[in-house]
């Protein structure tokens, strides 16, 4: 006949065999099954941004600070990996460059949430406005390169959010397009 404290102290062993045996098959596995959401930032960081498409128009009006800026702004997104991956927000700052002068036009944010499937290319549109008084300090610069088609470099640097599982991560991303002659 076995004691209770030999039974208790198998018991516990046994316990500890267990759980032993548990921790060695997730470490096995590795991080991914102690936090799947680190697959989904990981195929977030894989993502590569390309300004695709610059279609800016100078509305001039009179008196001159009631004149704007319109840009019809498209962002291609490549995903390679294989996870479908959704942005909450993307939020960038738009600069033009003209004659290796930098000039920052504001900030330009993607309203609506991308769905980026995966192996696959997904492409990011906004419109925006920007005042005579935003713009004043670039307003020579960007005439010349939207009106006359002067050489001029149009840059973002932003970042795209993600949530995932109750995570939010962000990824950073820049990108520019040349236009003009």
């Amino acid at each position: 006949m076995v004691s209770k404290s030999v039974r208790r102290h198998l018991g516990f062993s046994r316990l500890l065999q267990v759980l032993g045996l548990s921790v060695v098959g997730l470490l096995s596995l590795g991080c991914e099954a102690i936090n799947p959401a680190l697959r989904y930032e990981e195929a977030a960081r894989q993502l590569r941004f390309s300004l695709d498409r610059v279609e800016p128009r100078v509305e001039l009006a009179f008196p001159i600070e009631q004149s704007r800026l319109r840009l019809l702004l498209e962002v291609g997104v490549d995903n390679p990996s294989d996870q479908r991956l959704r942005t909450r927000r993307v939020a960038a700052d738009l600069s033009l460059n003209v004659r290796g002068a930098d000039h920052a036009l504001g900030s330009v944010s993607f309203p609506e949430g991308a769905d980026i499937a995966p192996k696959s290319r997904s492409v990011l549109r906004v419109e925006v406005a920007l005042g005579y008084a935003d713009l004043k300090a670039a307003w020579g610069p960007l005439s010349g390169a939207v009106q006359r088609h002067e050489p001029a470099t149009w840059s973002l640097k932003g970042e795209a959010r993600f949530e995932v599982m109750g995570i939010e991560f962000g990824v950073p991303f820049r990108t520019s397009k040349g236009s003009g002659r």
